[in-house]
């Protein structure tokens, strides 16, 4: 899977439909939180599914960017279009 962000373009390991079954509800507990913390765990969470060296994927990044990074993989997994989304997910 090829994610496009506004630092490039990133590479990302596939995953089934099971795989992400198993993480949607965590994803969308996490995103209608907007807990910081949470959206961390997240992020360091799929980074290590979509990267077999993550600190390569993302080298020359800041952290700010490395999180902008992440939450469009995340968002990219589960197929959610941040732009679009405005309600939540209630």
């Amino acid at each position: 899977m090829k994610v496009n962000t506004a630092h490039g373009e990133f590479e990302c390991r596939d995953i089934t439909r099971t795989e992400r079954r198993k993480h949607y509800r965590k994803v969308k507990l996490a995103f209608v939180k907007q807990e910081t913390d949470e959206l961390h765990k997240l992020c360091d969470e799929f980074a290590k599914i979509a990267f077999k060296n993550i600190d390569k994927s993302l080298e020359g990044l800041t952290a700010l960017q490395e999180d902008e990074v992440l939450i469009a993989i995340v968002c990219g997994y589960m197929g959610i279009d941040l732009e679009k989304q405005t309600g939540g997910w209630d």
